[in-house]
């Protein structure tokens, strides 16, 4: 026909072909809540220290009425109730040379002292341990020959019998064949909280979440380094790269 322009179009069935097991891999994310609370901030200290020393005192003559004094549990709550306990330790400047204190730790009447902020492994410096920086949030990562010798989240690969496998439970079997089964923990999710892809080999990873609750991480292999890590010292131990790719999966605190 006169003026009409077509246009040749071509149908095509081609897909993507779909990802092979050997491109799927689920890397976990297993982090160490925090079991004390967090460290104060000097501001803080400073602002407790202020509204302490001048504390407002209540208007009797609006919360009581006047020539009723505050009364309760049948006590005069305008004069100071002395309690008197019988002291039943010694302090260390009572002592006398060469005494020991013979106070045992089950005494009900024992002097109560708070444990220490700071543990034996930050003292140490150890980072292998799960005491230390008991205040922070504290994530798993390792080094094996697999990554090239670089500091990452444990990762594990699907089988290569080309069975695919759920990835949290890709990560568990992962996790015990690396880290032993003295470990117990629990998966935030099934569901991948993040993938990064790799352009090199369009290969993927799953990242999986997870918090332990007891135990401990016993390498299974002489190859395998392992660390337990702040946010901010995941910065100075991981790559660049793949610190900017995860740093969104941190807790700041």
């Amino acid at each position: 026909m006169r003026g009409s322009t077509f246009h040749k179009v071509i149908r095509t069935y081609s897909t993507t072909p779909a990802s092979t097991s050997s491109s799927i891999s689920s890397t976990l994310v297993l982090s160490r809540l925090p079991i004390i609370t967090p460290d104060t901030w000097t501001l803080s200290e400073q602002k407790f220290k202020e509204l302490n020393e001048n504390p407002v005192s209540y208007d009797p003559k609006v919360i009581y009425p006047r020539g009723k004094p505050d009364l309760k549990h049948n006590r005069d709550r305008r004069f100071r109730q002395y309690i008197r306990l019988p002291k039943t330790y010694k302090e260390e400047s009572e002592l006398v040379e060469g005494e020991e204190n013979t106070q045992s730790d089950q005494d009900i009447a024992r002097k109560i002292v708070p444990n220490s902020r700071i543990t034996e492994a930050d003292k140490k410096n150890d980072s292998t341990s799960l005491e230390r920086k008991l205040s922070r949030t504290l994530y798993l990562v390792v080094k094996q020959s697999e990554s090239d010798g670089e500091w990452k989240f444990p990762n594990f690969k699907q089988p290569e019998n080309g069975d695919l496998v759920p990835l949290h439970e890709l990560a568990e079997t992962g996790l015990y064949s690396i880290g032993g089964k003295k470990i117990n923990y629990f998966n935030v999710s099934r569901v991948p909280c993040h993938v990064i892809q790799d352009s090199k080999d369009s290969s993927k990873q799953y990242f999986i979440k997870s918090h332990i609750l007891s135990g401990a991480f016993e390498a299974q292999e002489k190859d395998v380094e392992f660390k337990w890590l702040t946010k901010e010292e995941l910065g100075e131990c991981l790559s660049a790269e793949y610190y900017k790719d995860i740093e969104h999966l941190l807790n700041d605190v």
